[in-house]
């Protein structure tokens, strides 16, 4: 039996931190529609003229919760930058808040987690089947930087402000570092976000902890051994 996209309890084995699908920097990437607020629905294509970045997240999501405070310090810096957030399905849900169920709820769940979070960007929704999250990767707070030929320069597994900050300063160029070694949010914010889903969902990470700090090591490990031949492969050739 297959995974549970919109899973009950947060468990590790719902994620695969050695795997990130989806188009790469460099490659065109893929359409996808979701939905404003309103319900209207809104293609990637319809900013093709626009740099955009795209960050994913959850009213349960620390991880997301973390960047919040600095967007509008970069939106004020690039003026010409769309910058967007993608709700998707909760990181932690609980007895309080649980999986989303239908469509609608989850847009008005959208609407809970910019009021919660004085969220500054336009808020899209996925649908609640996670075809948009499925497709560009299902990590729980990634981010894609598209240019306005809708190229990708820079995505990454988990979305940091300052790895944001350089690339879009530095947009002439490609960025293929799309890995980032970490292990979890700082304690001050993920307790309190992860108890909006409820004690039982802070309970599921407490126990979690362990795993993923095994998974993030292999997943540090694996891309430190890609990286390594990588560079092996483009070292010059040297002659006696």
């Amino acid at each position: 039996m297959g995974k549970t996209y919109n899973y009950a309890r947060y468990k590790m084995s719902e994620y695969d931190l050695g795997s990130f699908p989806g188009r790469k920097a460099g490659e065109i990437a893929d359409n996808f529609t979701v939905r404003n607020q309103e319900g209207a629905e809104v293609s990637l294509d319809s900013y093709r003229g626009k740099w955009v970045v795209l960050e994913t997240g959850s009213i349960t999501c620390s991880m997301y919760v973390k960047n919040i405070s600095g967007i509008k310090r970069l939106q004020n810096k690039y003026p010409d930058v769309e910058f967007l957030l993608i709700y998707v399905r909760e990181a932690h849900p609980g007895s309080r808040l649980g999986p989303h169920e239908t469509d609608q709820q989850k847009q008005e769940m959208s609407k809970q987690l910019q009021d919660v979070y004085k969220e500054p960007r336009t808020v899209l929704v996925d649908n609640v089947n996670g075809e948009m999250h499925k497709a560009y990767g299902e990590m729980p707070n990634m981010v894609y930087i598209i240019d306005p030929d809708g190229k990708v320069v820079y995505r990454c597994d988990w979305a940091f402000l300052k790895l944001i900050d350089r690339v879009l300063a530095n947009r002439d160029k490609i960025h293929t570092d799309e890995h980032v070694q970490i292990i979890t949010a700082a304690p001050w914010i993920m307790i309190p976000v992860v108890l909006r889903g409820g004690w039982d969902a802070l309970w599921d990470l407490a126990i979690a902890l362990p795993m993923i700090t095994w998974a993030h090591l292999k997943a540090d490990w694996a891309n430190f051994k890609n990286k390594f031949k990588s560079e092996e492969k483009i070292l010059p050739e040297t002659t006696d």
